[in-house]
């Protein structure tokens, strides 16, 4: 039981900045704080991503109906957030910088999966399901090498673009969000903007930081088009009760 509390203590307060910051009350100590506050931000995002698309799912659930979601977007993103759990679990990365990409994949195959099933495409819903397992399975057995996920992190980049943009292009052309939820999507981009923080105190990868960075802008704008397009999303659903 005490290893598992000096675990957690270590976990949020690095080095000895608990010594630091709670019994010396060194509040200016020049790397600490910032140390910290990372590390509890990280153990905030990994838990909020949990619930991260819970939203989501519901409403397509409740909808028996994925309209307006791109699945092409959904599995661009998918690959994106697997990429970067992969590349983090093998890099030796602490869990709070990486697990909120481990949660977001798990919710992106649930959410991919109700498209294909809603949609009538069983097969492809097992056959995906397959996929994702195989993958799963070769990076914890470092069967796939480490280069292989260094590429996959590298190409994370212009990935989450095209992915982000895909669903961008699809709500410009219905000039609706359709069924994405306002939550998922404000909680996306939330969670990428304290990221960039994170990555940059915990890893100081670029390329974690620069993934970030992006995925952070195009949230954005994802976001700002539910209030372009509130009008007529609000008028779409009262056709579609009447």
């Amino acid at each position: 039981m005490s290893k598992l509390v000096h675990d957690a203590i270590q976990s949020l307060f690095p080095g000895n900045c608990f010594e630091e910051l709670l019994i010396n009350f060194n509040f200016f100590h020049p790397t600490c704080p910032k140390a910290v506050l990372s590390r509890g931000l990280g153990f905030a995002i990994t838990l909020g991503s949990i619930l991260l698309f819970v939203p989501q799912i519901l409403k397509i659930q409740a909808a028996k109906s994925a309209q307006g979601i791109s699945v092409s977007s959904q599995l661009l993103a998918l690959i994106g957030a697997i990429g970067t759990a992969s590349y983090s679990y093998r890099s030796g990365f602490v869990f709070s910088g990486w697990g909120d990409s481990f949660f977001v994949a798990v919710q992106l195959v649930i959410i991919i999966l109700q498209i294909f099933l809603f949609s009538g495409q069983t097969a492809l819903s097992v056959g995906f399901l397959g996929v994702v397992s195989a993958v799963a399975y070769g990076v914890i057995s470092h069967t796939i090498p480490m280069h292989v996920l260094t590429m996959v992190q590298t190409a994370g980049i212009p990935i989450v673009v095209v992915s982000k943009l895909l669903q961008i292009s699809q709500n410009y052309q219905a000039q609706s969000t359709g069924q994405l939820s306002l939550i998922s999507v404000f909680l996306q981009f939330a969670g990428t903007v304290a990221r960039v923080f994170t990555s940059v105190q915990d890893t100081g990868d670029s390329l974690l930081i620069i993934s970030y960075s992006t995925a952070a802008v195009l949230n954005g704008l994802i976001f700002a088009q539910f209030f372009m397009y509130w009008s007529s999303s609000d008028a779409a659903s009262r056709k579609k009760r009447n």
